[in-house]
């Protein structure tokens, strides 16, 4: 499955550099990133509260050691957003090329953790709803 979106995203990225200009292509790239992120920004008060549940169900259901797994999982997929936002620089400097590059990884980096956020936040829903029925 992630080949296969990885796959997707070179031949949009392959196409895309066929037919936009260098600093049109800087800015829609940005652009990208920032939707990306601002699609996902707001789960994160969302993941931090999921996680809290699992380990406070956790300490009295049989799932106990599935929901501890799941809410390290909900932890590391916060934290991959802090860590991506700590490192994003917004105000790379470089030339087009260099620019296109760097923003090329920040991409594949922000849609890892938008996978990563919304796979956890999915898996932590449904194991919080078979462990309360």
């Amino acid at each position: 499955m992630i080949k296969l979106k990885c796959s997707h995203l070179f031949l949009y990225i392959f196409l895309l550099g066929c037919s936009i200009k260098s600093g049109d292509e800087v800015d829609f790239l940005f652009q990208e990133i920032m939707d990306a992120h601002d699609e996902v920004m707001p789960k994160m008060g969302k993941i931090r509260s999921l996680e809290k549940q699992c380990r406070s169900t956790a300490l009295t259901s049989p799932d106990s050691l599935e929901l501890i797994r799941q809410a390290e999982i909900l932890l590391n997929a916060n934290e991959a957003m802090m860590a991506w936002m700590r490192d994003f620089n917004s105000n790379f400097q470089g030339s087009d090329r260099e620019k296109r590059e760097y923003l090329l990884a920040q991409k594949m980096k922000i849609y890892h953790v938008k996978d990563l956020m919304n796979s956890s936040l999915s898996q932590g829903e449904k194991l919080m709803r078979s462990a309360i029925n």
